[in-house]
Parts: C-alpha cells; structure tokens; sequence
C-alpha cells in the first residue's frame, strides 16, 4: 500500500515484486521515496508510482511466458504536451486505457471508496473526492453503473473518471455542471 500526498491510496499485490516479498522486515523498511518511485537499495528493486497507478507497469522477462496471453491496450490517452488530445483536453504522457483498468468491485468504508482494478490492484479515493457519495445510503451507493473507466451514480448525479483518479488529473474544486449554467439574460431596452 502507498499512501499519496493528495489522499488516494494505491495497493498492489506483493507478489508482483519477488525481491521485496522475500526482503526480511527490516529491508522493507528500508526505503527511499523520490518523486516519482520508491526504491529499496537492500533488495535493489523499486516501484515505478507512474506505471503503478496506471496499469503501465512492466512485467518481468521470467514472468512473461507464463502469462496466458499479452496484455493488447485497446486505446491511448496522452496527458501534458503530447500529440494526441482527449475529449477532456488532457495531452502527454501515454495512459492505457485498457482492460486492466476495469474495476471490478466497489466497496465502501466510513472514509474511502475502493476499487478492485481487473489486475489486482486497490485505488482507495478518500470520500472527500466525492461528497455526493459521502452523504448517500448504502443502497444509494450500490446503485451504479461502470461504462469503460467511468463511474456513474445516476439517482444521485455522480460520475467517478477513473483515468483522472488513476493520473491525478482531477479537480476537486471544479463546480457541479448545474453550478456553471447562468440564467439567460437580455439587455433592456
């Protein structure tokens, strides 16, 4: 589990980094965070934070042929200063929206809403990220429809986009669509 400065915690399976699993406590504990890693010099292994949040990551030569087939990404998204443009007008760094970015479970604690990702992987989003779910029943919660990498609550006017929560491209302060319409006005005459 890594815990990130905005809140969101990210959690993969152990197994998927064998010199850390086999580290002894002590070595765990031995760890530097620069910007964008985490790197254990005892065990001389590290976790890439980009490639972890967004299913980027790189499968080891000795795992490779025991995969049952290769993972295909089924589209590109770039962020910050790339060639190609999403509908949402983030550029630069590729993101792959593909199948290992399907959630494939949500659950809810008093303070977090986690996603079961289809590789394993745990998001937790603290429920600040979404007020709205926050304040809402049980039943209310459950009342959701998963589209792609997006979440939608409808009876309560909610969408969750994964591919922002996986990057950090959000913005918590952005008004509510309802917020941004203003009445029509005409000039007097």
């Amino acid at each position: 589990m890594v815990n990130l400065a905005d809140g969101r915690m990210m959690g993969v399976p152990l197994n998927w980094f064998p010199p850390i699993q086999s580290a002894a406590d002590q070595q765990r504990q031995n760890y530097i965070s620069y910007s964008s890693s985490v790197y254990w010099h005892d065990v001389d292994d590290g976790i890439d934070m980009i490639a972890m949040l967004t299913g980027m990551y790189i499968v080891p030569v000795y795992e490779r042929e025991f995969r049952p087939k290769p993972h295909v990404p089924r589209t590109c998204v770039y962020l910050d200063g790339g060639e190609k443009r999403t509908s949402g007008g983030m550029e630069g760094v590729p993101f792959v929206h593909d199948t290992r970015n399907i959630p494939r479970a949500l659950r809810f604690t008093d303070d977090h809403l986690i996603v079961d990702l289809a590789d394993d992987r745990l998001l937790f989003l603290p429920m600040r990220f979404s007020p709205r779910l926050a304040q809402a029943t049980d039943k209310q919660r459950q009342n959701y429809k998963c589209e792609g990498l997006e979440l939608r609550w409808d009876e309560l006017d909610e969408n969750i986009d994964l591919i922002a929560m996986l990057t950090g491209f959000y913005d918590l302060d952005a008004p509510y669509p309802q917020d941004t319409i203003k009445p029509a006005s005409a000039a007097a005459t």
